[in-house]
C-alpha cells in the first residue's frame, strides 16, 4: 500500500513536468497570435470555467479568512506574478532558453527557504548556486542572437527568471497551505483569483491588443494550457507537494527543459549552440548536486 502511495506520488510529479515541459512551446507558438495578457486572460477564463465544474462536484472551499489570505497571497505569486514574467519574457527568447532558466528554481526555492524559514543549507547547496548561475549565464550568453548593444533576448531571459523567484516563492508557500486543505480547493481558487486578476488587466488593453486570430493548431494549444497545463498540472502538483517536501517536489523541475528542448526542436526548429548545452549541463548537474545530503552550515 505503502509503495502505491509513493507511486501515485512520483507518477503526479512526472506527469506534471512533462505537461509544464510542452507549455512552453504551447504558449510560445500562442503568442504569435496574440499579446501576452490576452493570452493570460483567455487561458485563465477557460480554466476557472472548466474548474467551476469541477467544484460544483467536490463543493464550495469552506476556507477560514486566514486560509482565503494565504491561498491569495499563492496564486499572487502564482499563476499571476509567475505567468506575466513568463509569457512576456517569451515574447523576446525562445521556449527552450526558458525552460533551461525555469530549471533553476530547485536552487531558488532553497535560498527562499534559507532566508525566509530559516532552514540549513549544505555547503553543497551554496556551491550549486554558484554553478547553477554560472551556467544560465552560458545558456544566456551563448545565444548567438545575443548582443549586449541589442539587448532584446537579454530582457526576456531576465524576465524568465523573474518567473522563477515567482515560482519559487508559491512553493514554499503552497506546501504549507496543503497540509491541511484539500489539493482540489487550493488549486480552483488559485485559478479563480489569478482568472479574476488576468480579465482585470485585459480590460485595461486597448481594442487591438484584445483580439485573437486562432488556427486549428492554436485553438489546441489553448485548450491545452487551459485544461492540461493549467487545471491538470496545478492539481497534480498540489496533491505531490502535500505529501512531499517543496525542495524534492521542485528537483522534478530538472526534467522540465529536456522535455521543452526535444518539443521545441519538432515544433519550432529551435535549436541550443554549444556553449549552451553546455551551460545547461551545469544547471541541471547543480540542481541535482544541490539535493544530496551533505553537512549544513
Amino acid at each position: 500500500m505503502h509503495q502505491n502511495h509513493n507511486f501515485s506520488i512520483y507518477a503526479a510529479l512526472a506527469g506534471t513536468m512533462l505537461i509544464w515541459g510542452v507549455s512552453f512551446v504551447a504558449t510560445k507558438y500562442l503568442l504569435g497570435f496574440m499579446t501576452p495578457i490576452t493570452y493570460m486572460a483567455v487561458r485563465f477564463a477557460v480554466a476557472a470555467v472548466l474548474f467551476t465544474g469541477i467544484l460544483m462536484y467536490y463543493g464550495l472551499p469552506r476556507f477560514n479568512r486566514r486560509v482565503h489570505l494565504l491561498v491569495l497571497v499563492t496564486a499572487l505569486a502564482e499563476p499571476v506574478a509567475y505567468f506575466i514574467f513568463e509569457s512576456y519574457g517569451l515574447n523576446f527568447t525562445t521556449a527552450s532558453k526558458a525552460s533551461l532558466i525555469i530549471a533553476t528554481i530547485p536552487v531558488m526555492v532553497m535560498v527562499a527557504a534559507r532566508v525566509f524559514l530559516g532552514e540549513p543549507v549544505s555547503t553543497r547547496g551554496i556551491w550549486s548556486v554558484l554553478v547553477s548561475m554560472a551556467g544560465i549565464a552560458l545558456v544566456v550568453l551563448g545565444d548567438p542572437d545575443v548582443s549586449l548593444s541589442q539587448p532584446g533576448s537579454m530582457v526576456g531571459d531576465l524576465l524568465v527568471f523573474g518567473a522563477v523567484i515567482s515560482a519559487s516563492a508559491y512553493i514554499t508557500m503552497a506546501r504549507h497551505v496543503g497540509k491541511t486543505n484539500s489539493t482540489v480547493h487550493i488549486t480552483a481558487m488559485q485559478i479563480l483569483y489569478g482568472a479574476l486578476v488576468f480579465v482585470i488587466l485585459w480590460l485595461f488593453q486597448s481594442p487591438d491588443a484584445k483580439r485573437m486570430s486562432l488556427d486549428g493548431a492554436g485553438w489546441a494549444a489553448l485548450l491545452f494550457l487551459a485544461g492540461g497545463a493549467t487545471i491538470g498540472a496545478f492539481l497534480l502538483y498540489n496533491y505531490a507537494l502535500s505529501h512531499v517536501h517543496a525542495g524534492e517536489a521542485a528537483l522534478f523541475i530538472n526534467a522540465i527543459p529536456v522535455i521543452t528542448a526535444i518539443t521545441a526542436r519538432f515544433f519550432l526548429n529551435e535549436r541550443l549552440s554549444v556553449v549552451q548545452i553546455a551551460g545547461a549541463v551545469l544547471v541541471i548537474a547543480a540542481v541535482t548536486w544541490s539535493r544530496r545530503p551533505q553537512r549544513v552550515t
